[in-house]
């Protein structure tokens, strides 16, 4: 299981005495929208587990695993100066859009007052 993000429960008016609490997924999930789920609700640490499934058959359990770190802490400092380094190097996509005649709103150059 992985986390997906986080969301805060609202609540949502259907009639004004009919009153639900909804959750929003992230927009990762938008190919499930319009399916039927089957929303299940069990206990971890005396609080409430919710699971969302797309099967009606199952069964509740779930295997949690924690992914292990071995990594040592100069391994992972030298894993984000890499991803730095290669970060600096790619160039800027603000400075082509930023430049040129997408600067104008219109493209035309006739429909432009001023040119310089």
């Amino acid at each position: 299981m992985k986390l997906l993000g986080k969301s805060k429960v609202i609540t949502h008016k259907a009639k004004p005495k009919i009153i639900y609490p909804l959750v929003r997924l992230p927009k990762s999930e938008t190919d499930i929208a319009g399916e039927n789920v089957y929303i299940f609700k069990t206990e971890y640490n005396s609080k409430p587990v919710y699971v969302i499934s797309l099967d009606e058959e199952f069964d509740g359990e779930l295997k949690v695993i924690k992914p292990m770190s071995n990594k040592t802490l100069e391994d992972r400092v030298e894993m984000l100066e890499k991803q730095f380094m290669s970060l600096q190097k790619q160039p800027s996509a603000e400075a082509d859009v930023l430049s040129g005649p997408a600067e104008i709103r219109t493209q035309d150059p006739r429909r432009v007052k001023a040119m310089s």
